[in-house]
Order: C-alpha cells, then structure tokens, then sequence
C-alpha cells in the first residue's frame, strides 16, 4: 500500500508540471449503440471489460453461463464454475448492481442488456469480491417498438432438451410511458457416470484395495422466467421504474449408487427426488436529475424465494438389511435491499459518487426426516427448524478526477457492517463484522491517440460466509448413515459429514492490479495485466474428528475453516481482434483469445501443492468467427484448456483433477432481416474426467480415484423478429 501510495504522488507531481488541467474532457462515460464494447470499456479508470447488446444478440447463445464461458476474461474452473483471474470463488456475482436471488448464469440473453466485468473493487461496488464483480444489467424498456421469438432444441448424452424465450416492448402511445416483457422457459437434462476404486495404505505396509464403486445420475432442469420493465418519465427531472421478475426453477433428480467393499459387503443406494424453487421479485426505481451536473438514485428491491425438495431414498444391503430415508426440507427467504446513490460533476474534472446501501437478509428452513417410517432422532437434535438474519448497512464515497486528457484518478471507501442472528433448535449466535475497504485506481493515455492505457489499482476487499457455512446442520455422508432412533455412531476419514462453521471470520485480502491496453482500431485492444492478492483468514476446507450434538461418538466432519494465510500472484494476456481494424482484406474476420498464469501458496499447510482451489496454474482460451461471403452465414469456433494438477487447500486432504479441454463450434444463417437459425456444438471432444482424492490420516492414506463421463451437446435456435 505504502508503495502504491508513493508512486501515486509521484505520478501527480509530475502531471502538475507536465500537463495543465483540461476542464474540457468529459467526465461521464455514456454507452451508446455507436460504441462499441472495447470504446465503451476504456475510458474507466479501474478497467472495465463490457459485453454489449450486439454482441450478446450475435452469440446466437441461450444463457448467462454459455455467453461467459466464451469471453477471454473470464475464467472458468473445471468443475464449471465462472469467475475472474481464475478464483471462480471469490468473484462477485450482482443483477443491477444489487446481490441476486437463484442461479444468474442459467439466466436467458433474452433477459439481459449488458454484462460488466471489472478485475478489482471499486467503493461503487462494495467492499465483496476479492477477484472482481460481474454485474449483470437486465433489458431495460425502449422506445422502439420490438417483438421477438427465439426456440432451440438441444440434446445431451441422447437426452433432449428445449428453450424457448419471447419478447416484446415499446412506448404506450400518448403516454409518457415505455414497456418491456419478457417470458422464457427452458428444460435441461443433466446425465453423468462416475466409477471410483479406493485403496488403504498405512506406513510401511503396501497398499490395499478398500473398495470400489459406481453412481450414476439422471437430472433435469426445469426453468421458467417472467420480467418487465415499465418505465414512466413524469418529468424532465423525475423518472419512475418498475421492474418486477418471477421465475421457477425444478425438476426430478434421480440417481444409483452401489459401494462394494473387500470383506464381500455391498450397499445399494437409490434416491429418487423432485425440488422446486419459486421466487419474485420486486424492483422500484426513482431517477432525479436534479441538474445537469447532479443526480440522485432510490433503488428498492424486495424478494422473496420458495423452495421445496421431497427426496427418497433407500439403502439395500447384501445382509439382506433394506433402509428408507425419506427428507422434506423447505426454505423460505425474504430479501430487502435499499440503495441511495448521489453523483455530481464539478467543472475541475471531478465526478462525485457517494451512496448507502442496507439489506436485510432471512432465511427460515424446516425439517421434516424420517428413517424407516419414524423421525431421525440424529437429526433432529439440531431442531426441526432453523433461523438464519443478516442486517448490513454499507456507505460508500467514490471521486473520479479526471485530471487531464492523459490522467484520470478513481479513489474512495467503502464501509460495511453485517450482522448475523442464528439460531437452530435451542442454539444460538450472533456473529459480525466491519469491513473497511480503501480502493484506488490511476489511469494514464499514453499517445496522441488514447488508445494506449497503463492502469494501477490497490484495493482492500473482502469475502464474506454464506448462510449455509455458518450453520451447524449437517448433511449425513451416505455411507456413514445414522439409525431412526438413535444418534450417529463412528465414521472415517473419506466418509466425513459435511457441516457450517459458526466462528468462520471473513476473508480479508489487499489486491493489486497493473494493466496495460494497446488499443487498435476501433474494436480491437491486447490488455497485459499482472495482478497478486494477499489473504488473511483464508478460508480452506478441514476435516476433523470432533464431539457433535448428531452423533453419540466423536465422528469426522468436513466444513470451512480459517486457515491462516494466502498469496496469489498472476499474469493475464488477453486479446480481441477485429478485422476491420486490421485491413480492408480481413473485414469478416474476428479473434478473441487468452492466456493466465497464477500461483499461490496457503500459510498454514504443507506443500508443494498447498495453494487454492480451483486455481489452475495456467489456462488457456482462444475463438474467433468469420463471416462467408457466398451466402449469409457467420461460423464460429471457441477452445479452451486446463492442465492437470494437484492441489492441497485441506489439512487432510489432497485432490489430483486431470486436465480439461473443451473445443465449441457454431454456425449463424441469417435467413431474413428478421430472423435466423443458429447451430452450437459444445465439447466436442469430449474426455472422461479423472480425480484422485486423497485423505490423509494420522496411521493411513485413503486414495480414491474417481472417473466421471462427460458428454458433448447439440443445439439448434431459431430467432425471429415479429
């Protein structure tokens, strides 16, 4: 920090003598439909990358997910989880800036306006998300009247699935008012294989096999989405939103497990389940323009999510012993948030923001378990109910000083107090937590043209535990069960509970970022950006033999904990290329791609492999399209790699997860100006893929290795304008 502070007063002294201040230069980007995504991005002084509404309309892709998957700076983990820098685990994820209700990655493009990433925090964005925040900003209402339907059918593993999405929008004539509405549904089929061979070894002794075993799984998604935006201007000064949202997400899950151990004993497991999740959500929005240098933003949400699951399940061994377990959870949460946002430009080239921001988060649950047609007294000793509340209240300052047409300056805070309230059965806690966060960020154009930019941001910034890491219940390893009437008796190492941790800290890092665009063209930019993060109270996953209230003997549980400290470093190239930048010859043609590196290294455990999970040493991304000329059909095709690698973030317990690769190609026919059809391959050559775990005891090491299927998909949309 002390470094970063030097250089940025070196960096001022030395624009006082060099530059006068040029007042001229505007002080607010707006994004308009004649910029495009690389234009809209560099005039943000903590580097932003901007997924524009052409470009999402281009992709022919159905969801959030699909469309990230496919942007070189987002990074995506082999278990398939999205983020920045390649910490899929750290990456804010908002809608409109505000924290989302259910999974946004399956959201339908038909839903979304624009997406914004941005590598570091800002005090705008709050003090969460150690990697960066994607904000996903929903469609908002137009004056031009649109109506547009788009179906596709897909296939998995010989499964078929469906999505289909309309749209429709436009002024109410002689009213000041603007409209949007927006349905789709989607059905998903999800299938996987998995085979696993476990051995024992203790010291020397040779290895011994333990077991073996098979799960397969057959699941289906169900998504139903509905949203609007109405949109009344009753003045010049004042404009209203409302942008109500309600969505349904389902479906069967059905899967067969079967464990045959070395003494000859066998355990078959069959589960069988439905879940549902309802949620809505209710937006309201006051804009003032109070003047033309100031504004004022009131955002209120409230949500409210409705989720039921009915799961059967039955155990059957070869003693000829057959159990049934049966679970009923329900949830419901009740969201709140309230965002007050104030800005105002000055004539000395400074752009205030200052804002607040509160929320109150509730989620109760209630249990309903049985085993063999009686209540499972194990788990219910925890209560047949819990209650989870947070309260935080967040104020933020934020000046961005455009200094001259070369420098530009973003510094603020951000300060956020949480309080939870938990309670399950008669226990009770209530932890919290301040979270101060300082961030700056300096930008320097270099050249006469400006697309040249060197970037350096410092930040403070934080994770904070969710709900289910704080509470206590814990989800009984399925082989390790419990009996109806009595508590829990001994488990192993590689049979562990999996359970919350109510004394978990948030995690707290300081984070440096140092980037620099060469721009080209008007759509075309490389960006290098080095980057390094330094964690304390790193959160890591512990497995440990404990006294719980479920269980009459000390039993294994595995659960977060803090486990002392992490440095990550890291170097990112990224790439976007448009032909037309480049020659008259190459206009149909556009390259994307990127390469990271990164290392880290956990305090508190041994090495060589002590470092963060999900974290690949380095990663790869490349795609591009092209244009035929012949007839009216744009071809895509989109790579990606992940090397194989060991990785140790658990006291007791080391995982090996082999490479992944994953090739994508796409064909776009635009049949009309108002419609056209669109074909996706996805993982085309697909590979099994292989994981060791091991488990690592005071006398023995367990190995398991796993080998799961994978599977490619066919897709096929169509997308016309009405």
């Amino acid at each position: 920090m002390r470094f970063a502070l030097t250089c940025f007063a070196v960096c001022l002294s030395a624009v006082a003598r060099a530059e006068p201040p040029d007042t001229a230069t505007p002080q607010q980007v707006v994004v308009n439909g004649a910029q495009g995504d690389v234009e809209a991005s560099r005039d943000f002084v903590a580097g932003k990358v901007v997924i524009g509404k052409v470009r999402i309309a281009e992709s022919g892709l159905q969801n959030v997910g699909e469309l990230l998957n496919r942007e070189p700076s987002v990074s995506v983990g082999k278990d398939g989880r999205i983020g920045l820098l390649g910490l899929p685990g750290y990456t804010q994820v908002l809608v409109d800036g505000m924290p989302p209700q259910g999974d946004t990655f399956t959201l339908d493009l038909v839903h979304v306006e624009r997406i914004e990433i941005i590598k570091s925090s800002t005090a705008a964005t709050g003090p969460i998300g150690i990697a960066g925040t994607i904000n996903i900003i929903r469609r908002k209402a137009q004056k031009t009247r649109l109506a547009q339907v788009n179906a596709g059918l897909s296939a998995t593993a010989g499964l078929p699935g469906a999505d289909v999405a309309w749209s429709t929008g436009g002024p109410i004539d002689g009213k000041p008012l603007v409209y949007s509405v927006r349905l789709s549904a989607v059905h998903k089929p999800v299938s996987s294989r998995m085979d696993y061979i476990a051995t024992r070894e203790s010291a020397f002794a040779v290895p011994v096999l333990a077991y073996t075993g098979q799960a397969r799984n057959r699941n289906a998604a169900n998504i139903v989405s509905a949203s609007g935006e109405f949109t009344w201007n009753v003045d010049n000064a004042h404009t209203l939103t409302f942008s109500p949202a309600a969505s349904y997400f389902g479906g069967p899950r059905r899967s067969r497990q079967q464990r045959f151990w070395r003494d000859g004993s066998t355990l078959l497991t069959r589960q069988d389940g439905d879940s549902a999740m309802t949620s809505l959500e209710i937006p309201l929005r006051w804009d003032w323009r109070i003047d033309p240098e100031s504004s004022l933003s009131v955002k209120l949400n409230v949500n409210r999510a409705h989720i039921d699951s009915d799961a059967l399940r039955i155990d059957t061994s070869n003693a000829a012993l057959m159990d049934e377990l049966v679970s009923r959870p329900t949830s419901v949460s009740t969201n709140t948030f309230l965002h007050v946002d104030y800005a105002n430009e000055f004539e000395n080239g400074h752009a205030i923001t200052a804002g607040a921001k509160f929320a109150h988060n509730r989620a109760n649950n209630s249990y309903s378990d049985f085993f063999n047609g009686v209540p499972d007294y194990s788990l219910a000793v925890l209560g047949r109910s819990d209650t989870a509340r947070l309260t935080s209240s967040e104020l933020f300052l934020q000046d961005e000083w455009r200094i001259n047409r070369s420098w530009a300056v973003n510094i603020g805070s951000s300060v956020e107090r949480r309080a939870y309230r938990l309670r399950e059965g008669t226990a009770s806690s209530s932890p919290g937590f301040t979270m101060w966060a300082p961030s700056l960020h300096v930008s320097r154009k270099l050249g006469a043209d400006r697309k040249r930019q060197l970037r350096l941001s410092v930040a403070r910034s934080f994770r904070a535990p969710f709900f289910d890491e704080l509470l206590w219940r814990p989800v009984i390893n399925t082989f390790a069960p419990c009996r109806g009437q009595m508590l829990c008796g001994a488990n192993t190492l590689d049979t562990a509970d999996t359970a919350g941790n109510p004394g978990l800290q948030p995690e707290r890092a300081l984070g440096v970022n140092l980037s620099y665009s060469h721009g080209i063209g008007k759509d075309s930019e490389i960006t290098l950006e080095a980057y390094s993060r330094n964690i304390s109270n790193k959160t890591g996953y512990e497995i440990a033999l404990a006294d719980v209230p479920w269980a009459s003997t000390p039993r294994y549980i595995g659960r977060q904990a803090n486990l002392g400290s992490a440095r990550i470093r890291g170097l990112d190239l990224e790439a976007r290329m448009s032909g037309k930048d480049i020659g008259s010859h190459l206009t149909r043609l556009d390259l994307h791609g990127s390469v990271g590196l990164a290392d880290s290294t956990l305090s508190d455990l041994p090495g060589p492999d002590n470092r963060l999970s999900g974290q690949s040493p380095w990663r790869a991304k490349v795609g591009g399209s092209y244009t035929l000329q012949a007839v009216p059909v744009k071809l895509g095709i989109d790579a990606s790699y992940l090397p194989g690698d060991w990785v140790r973030d658990s006291v007791n317990q080391r995982v090996y997860e082999s490479g992944k690769r994953v090739l994508s190609m796409n064909a776009s026919w635009t049949v009309s100006k108002q419609t056209r059809l669109v074909l996706n391959l996805d993982n085309l050559v697909p590979r099994t893929r292989s994981r060791i775990d091991e488990y690592l005891g005071a006398a023995e090491i367990v190995r398991r290795t796993t080998d799961t299927s994978n599977h490619s998909r066919v897709a096929i949309r169509l997308e016309t304008r009405l």
